[in-house]
């Protein structure tokens, strides 16, 4: 249900004003009363699966709204006794994973976009930044989110260790909201390169979105802009990708190097991204839709 201290402050940036909110679910759907078992709300479950990817035990499944799976086993017999309840969670904890969470399909990504909206709605302006943040934890990365109001540090969200080395990334929501993210992002290089001397080169930039901007918007332009005159490669992840690699059970680490570099001149993002992602066919239909590809 939480993360530890350690997971939601900056590794790479001491200084980074952090917001320490250690909740995993980025839509509130988890709750425990009076030191109880957990229980999800599975009308307020947005289908992302991170309380899946980090349950010690494997208790928790997609169905795909998040469920606890509580069935008795009779190879663990419940326990009242910590010592054995502890080495009852050492024994399942060590037991290898294989398989998925949840397999993509028209139904699911429509139910995932829908239920998102509604998390947003509920949750209000800081939603996406959590959700940005807790999705890359689970993918393998360090993220770290900036307090609301903080103006000493420029960027939404700083990356580290355990991937990348360090980057930043900016989490904007919204058709309007995300065309803007690249030049925030050159706003967070600069702070980055001049304030805190990070090479520029080395540094990793991420927009994090719901929505694809089309094809005629400045955004893939600019993207590509920034490359040429500062050399950096900007990044553009969604959060359908983001859930892919949380269901598939992969990392970022794992992806191929400026895998989410994307501009005007790459014809569609569900293959260039999201295929080489999940090394296989995506199970969408070609039916338009801006949080699988980007509109011509």
């Amino acid at each position: 249900m939480t993360f530890r201290e350690e997971e939601v402050v900056s590794a790479s940036l001491s200084e980074f004003p952090a917001d320490r909110n250690s909740a995993v679910c980025p839509a509130g759907a988890i709750t425990r009363t009076n030191g109880g078992a957990p229980s999800i709300d599975s009308a307020a479950c947005m289908l992302c699966g991170v309380c899946a990817s980090r349950c010690p035990v494997g208790a928790i499944r997609l169905i795909p709204h998040a469920i606890i799976d509580d069935t008795a086993r009779p190879a663990f017999p419940e326990t009242d006794v910590h010592a054995a309840a502890d080495t009852t969670l050492t024994a399942v904890s060590a037991v290898p994973r294989s398989g998925e969470f949840l397999n993509e399909s028209d139904t699911v990504v429509d139910d995932l976009r829908s239920r998102m909206l509604a998390a947003w709605g509920r949750n209000g302006d800081r939603f996406p930044d959590l959700l940005a943040r807790n999705l890359l934890i689970a993918a393998g990365c360090g993220a770290a989110m900036r307090r609301k109001g903080d103006v000493f540090a420029r960027m939404d969200i700083v990356l580290g260790s355990p991937w990348p080395d360090f980057g930043c990334a900016e989490a904007e929501f919204g058709d309007e909201a995300v065309l803007d993210a690249p030049r925030d992002l050159l706003d967070d290089i600069a702070v980055s390169v001049g304030r805190l001397g990070r090479d520029p080169h080395s540094l990793s930039a991420l927009v994090i979105t719901d929505v694809l901007p089309n094809w005629r918007s400045e955004y893939w332009r600019i993207v590509q802009d920034i490359r040429k005159v500062v050399g950096v490669k900007i990044g553009t992840v969604t959060v359908l990708a983001l859930c892919l690699l949380v269901w598939q059970r992969r990392k970022m680490s794992d992806l191929p190097s400026h895998l989410f570099h994307v501009d005007i001149d790459t014809p569609s993002y569900r293959e260039a991204v999201l295929e080489p992602l999940l090394g296989r066919k995506l199970r969408i239909d070609l039916a338009p839709r801006p949080f699988v590809d980007v509109a011509k």
